[in-house]
């Protein structure tokens, strides 16, 4: 366990436990076969934590949940803090022209209007994702920005799950059929134990879960959560240069 100690929160909570969660089906699935008091399955985690099993999964989900964001971000429409800052999009206009005059100073050049994101929308977007990764790096102070950071976790979380829901599928159904089948066995030898079937309805309720819950909507909610944190922070931050410059003028 003291593998898990190199992972600072973020990787940890949103790139290491989706992935650990997507195997624990067959980790369950081991257990119905061996059950309790196997003290390999222990000496087993060990070694794979110390020839860097679980930093590679950790690496895994992130790069699978990077490759899947552009995909989503198509199917929604575009990145949630672009359509927040176009002028056709969703946000609130009032909150929307506040955030464009911070950013045009950011990026030190003027934001397009209205009509001319209508008349080249890809140069437009453009604009805003050059404005949005340049606030990025305003915002990494996570003690400043604890709400923000919060919500990136929780994003990344289940994005990162999102990207391994074939693999948590599979893995679910297989172990379901391993689970079922120690069951049966155990039964056919004259041994009949109830930990298999308790494995069997776990590794079920995983597989219904991943079916229906685990939806590009489901990830959704935290993208958009996390695209009104970011750019509300740029209040924070415009309130921290007032006050700055207040402090140097007395």
């Amino acid at each position: 366990m003291t593998n898990l100690k190199l992972f600072d929160h973020y990787s940890f909570r949103a790139r290491l436990q989706p992935a650990l969660l997507t195997l624990l089906p067959a980790a369950v699935g081991i257990f119905a076969w061996t059950g309790p008091g196997a003290k390999w399955q222990s000496a087993l985690w060990t070694l794979f934590g110390t020839v860097g099993g679980t930093f590679f999964l950790a690496i895994l989900a992130r790069n699978l949940g990077k490759q899947l964001e552009p995909d989503l971000w198509q199917s929604w429409g575009g990145s949630p803090t672009t359509q927040l800052l176009r002028h056709s999009g969703m946000g609130n206009p009032v909150l929307r022209e506040r955030w464009h005059k911070f950013l045009s100073k950011l990026l030190g050049r003027s934001l397009p209007t209205s009509q001319e994101e209508q008349a080249d929308p890809k140069a437009a977007d453009d604009i805003y994702n050059a404005g949005i990764k340049l606030l990025i790096n305003k915002t990494r102070d996570v003690k400043k920005f604890h709400l923000l950071y919060k919500e990136n976790v929780q994003y990344g979380y289940c994005r990162n799950l999102l990207a391994m829901r074939l693999m948590g599928l599979v893995l679910s159904l297989l172990s379901s059929g391993a689970c079922f089948a120690a069951g049966f066995w155990n039964a056919h030898v004259g041994d009949p134990k109830v930990y298999p079937w308790v494995c069997l309805v776990i590794n079920l309720m995983f597989l219904v879960w991943w079916i229906f819950t685990i939806k590009p909507a489901w990830v959704r909610v935290p993208a958009f959560a996390y695209a009104e944190r970011l750019l509300e922070s740029t209040e924070n931050i415009s309130q921290s240069k007032r006050t700055s410059v207040e402090k140097s003028g007395t």
